[in-house]
């Protein structure tokens, strides 16, 4: 039998540090486990998926269905350049897939919803200028066809100008490695 590789002899002897984190956790915060990674392993760049959830209250004159809609449209393989703050100097494609994307009502009835959507990276503001867009069709000031209408970037090359949603309601969920 082969000794195993140098870090797996050194994870062995590791400490115990989920039940280390957890003496010194609130009970309401729980480290379930964790496993050593590679010396180049990023969080931030090493993630296959992400999971963003916006939160928003459920009004009598929000058009849930026509912003379920637009966010139908915004699923797939797009360029989202007219969906993002631009950051010319480092970005130079802006081709992000939404895996899934979905407005889910909280399981107790509270009034509020949630914008759920699944990608392998977004750009920088995305999330929330989407939101942004989705609360204007709900508004009914845009409808759901304004979204097909500013991903197609040959049509509408230029950035429209929208407001910023608020970035209090947005929660990264989950990252899949």
């Amino acid at each position: 039998q082969t000794d195993p590789p140098l870090r797996q002899q050194r994870a062995l002897r590791e400490h115990a540090y989920d039940k280390i984190l957890n003496n010194l956790l609130p009970d309401d915060i729980r480290v379930l486990g964790w496993i050593p990674v590679s010396d180049d392993f990023s969080a931030r760049f090493s993630a296959t998926s992400r999971t963003y959830r916006y939160f928003f209250r459920r009004r009598r004159t929000l058009d849930v269905e026509a912003m379920r809609q637009g966010l139908h449209r915004m699923q797939g393989t797009h360029d989202f350049r007219n969906f993002c703050k631009m950051d010319v100097e480092k970005v130079y494609n802006f081709e992000r897939r939404i895996d899934k994307a979905e407005i889910v009502n909280m399981e107790r009835d509270t009034g509020v919803s949630y914008f759920l959507i699944v990608g392998q990276a977004f750009l920088w503001h995305q999330i929330r200028y989407m939101a942004s867009i989705l609360f204007a069709i709900g508004q009914g000031l845009e409808t759901p066809e304004l979204v097909t209408a500013m991903l197609d970037i040959a049509q509408n090359p230029g950035k429209p100008a929208y407001p910023l949603a608020d970035e209090q309601p947005l929660v990264l969920h989950d990252c899949g490695y």
